[in-house]
């Protein structure tokens, strides 16, 4: 096995092979770099390689796959609760993403990062993450409309819940014992405070929910998959 004496080993999971060609390129370019890059194509890559090396970070690329990228999701939450100190750093696939698991897990990950940034700017805060363990990205200040939008509440969350699990309105209404049109009403406030605007962006938001725990823990209910 290759040795890199002196650096902190640093794990990418990149299911695409061309955008792992592309970090490969981006991170390890640096020779005086203090961190020895491993790239996998998948999870279980990873899990493999970690009996053998105890890694300081670990990025998890989300696909575009939704079973891809739920997969990464729970083995980022896996790896809060069974490495707590290795920095955990997700790179979501647009703006749009990376805000949802803002929103939604705002404790659980050290670094939510979009790939849609300029290469440099990407390396950049790849970077400045590892450096500070995870505190390189700028706290925003929340005013109360922010703060009002970005919480879900008990009857949103489990409408998302339900809605994950493959459950259509018609079912939850029944699940939940509220009239199909008040589900209906609730579901669209959850769109707009989740900012979405399709049933799309509403499925990758409550996959969000399930995968990830909120700073209240309420996302790890297990009753809604039965």
């Amino acid at each position: 096995m290759e040795k890199h004496p002196g650096k902190q080993h640093v794990a990418i999971v990149e299911p695409c092979v061309m955008a792992g060609v592309g970090l490969r390129h981006l991170l390890s370019s640096s020779a005086r770099s203090t961190y020895a890059f491993h790239f996998f194509h998948s999870i279980d890559e990873l899990r493999q390689s970690m009996s053998a090396i105890e890694y300081f970070a670990v990025i998890c690329c989300l696909s575009d796959i939704r079973e891809l990228r739920l997969e990464s999701l729970l083995f980022q939450d896996e790896i809060a609760n069974s490495r707590p100190v290795t920095l955990r750093i997700i790179l979501g696939g647009n703006a749009k993403e990376v805000e949802l698991i803002k929103q939604l897990s705002p404790t659980l990950v050290n670094g939510v990062l979009s790939k849609t940034e300029s290469l440099p700017c990407l390396k950049s805060m790849i970077m400045d993450l590892l450096k500070n363990g995870g505190a390189g990205q700028p706290v925003q200040e929340e005013n109360v409309i922010t703060v009002h939008h970005r919480y879900l509440s008990p009857t949103e969350r489990a409408i998302l819940r339900y809605m994950t699990c493959g459950y259509s309105l018609t079912d939850i209404a029944t699940r939940l014992e509220r009239n199909i049109k008040t589900i209906r009403a609730h579901k669209f406030n959850a769109m707009a405070k989740l900012g979405v605007n399709s049933d799309i962006g509403l499925l990758s938001a409550a996959d969000l929910l399930m995968s990830l725990p909120d700073r209240y823990g309420l996302s790890n209910d297990t009753h809604y998959a039965q």
